[in-house]
């Protein structure tokens, strides 16, 4: 029989359903090996099932659980007056071998060391990945994230090389921190965010779309400025930039944080001048406009998320501004005349 401790581990972490779907593969892949292996099994769980009466609440301690298997051997070697039945003596060893089990487990549990997952989008333009505590990241092609198959201790910390896009699950007692490879950190206070490195590690943009964050960039903490201005807290619709060349870190407002329409699918304007409209469906869809009446520039423009072809969305702005559009060549596109409603 080839039942080494692991496997009896795994087959006490199916008995209490604490096994992981993993473990279970790697159980299952063991049992079918052998007749043998499934019939061990088989008696452990009947030896389990038995001892379910006797289980105490147990807290663990190897050094009592030891102390407690010997004093059992001890009084087994010990002559008896009287015959006990087989029945109760196998109850007896099930029970210490459950406690044996558990603290075994349990001190394995706590020793091993963190294992972490490291995950990274190269031919693709976005992917979701779930976290462990259920926090969900979209990372966007040529960013990778690393973090542990499971968080412990006071925070949840992961490292963020490229773009991301984060929806914390909330966990007051257990805050979420994004490190970055130039020493930028973000912590988060609860919220749905963007973070986007620089493939030159020489700037960091933070997003927020809802909730709170602290942003502190790595050189800042070094500095003798107070504390409270080595960081700045953002609230929803609020995006921070820190350039490292200059070392300056500036906050601004946004009625839209169309920097994250790759996530959302889509841009969306709020009372937003025609100028950074222009700029963001360039910037989306990869085209080249040129507004000709830069007397309307400044006029503002709303219009709900959309994702439709520039062609409809040029059509629509037409509509609105009174201007022509015309297209000198693929991907290029003039607008002449238009005046403010």
């Amino acid at each position: 029989m080839q039942a080494n401790d692991n496997y009896i581990l795994l087959l006490h972490k199916r008995f209490t359903g604490a096994i992981t779907p993993e473990e279970s593969a790697v159980l299952q892949q063991w049992l079918g090996q052998s007749a043998e292996n499934r019939q061990f099994a088989t008696e452990l769980e009947d030896v389990w099932q038995k001892s379910a009466g006797y289980s105490k609440t147990f807290s663990p301690d190897l050094d009592a659980a030891f102390r407690q298997v010997q004093s059992a051997i001890r009084k087994d070697e010990q002559p008896r007056s009287k015959v006990v039945p087989l029945g109760r003596q196998l109850l007896r060893w099930a029970a210490a071998l459950a406690l044996v089990l558990s603290a075994v487990w349990v001190y394995r549990q706590s020793n091993a060391p963190v294992q972490m997952v490291s995950v990274q989008v190269a031919d693709q333009d976005k992917r979701l990945f779930l976290l462990p505590d259920g926090s969900k990241v979209w990372l966007r092609h040529s960013g990778k994230l690393e973090y542990p198959e499971a968080f412990s201790g006071s925070k949840r910390a992961v490292t963020l090389s490229g773009e991301a896009y984060f929806e914390v699950a909330h966990n007051p007692d257990q805050p979420f921190e994004v490190d970055m490879p130039n020493g930028d950190r973000v912590e988060v206070l609860g919220t749905r965010f963007g973070v986007r490195v620089a493939d030159d590690q020489l700037s960091t943009d933070v997003f927020v779309r809802s909730g709170k964050v602290r942003f502190t960039p790595e050189a800042t903490v070094r500095s003798n400025l107070p504390a409270s201005a080595r960081s700045a807290v953002l609230t929803a619709r609020q995006k921070a930039t820190y350039n490292r060349s200059t070392r300056q870190l500036l906050v601004h407002n946004s009625t839209n944080l169309n920097e994250l329409a790759w996530q959302s699918g889509g841009l969306e304007f709020v009372k937003t001048p025609l100028a950074e409209v222009i700029a963001d469906l360039q910037q989306y869809y990869k085209v080249k406009i040129t507004l000709q009446n830069t007397g309307i520039s400044q006029c503002e423009y709303t219009s709900p998320l959309t994702n439709r072809p520039i062609e409809k969305v040029l059509e629509n702005l037409a509509l609105t501004y009174q201007f022509r559009i015309t297209t000198p060549e693929p991907g290029v596109y003039l607008l002449t005349g238009g005046t403010c409603q």
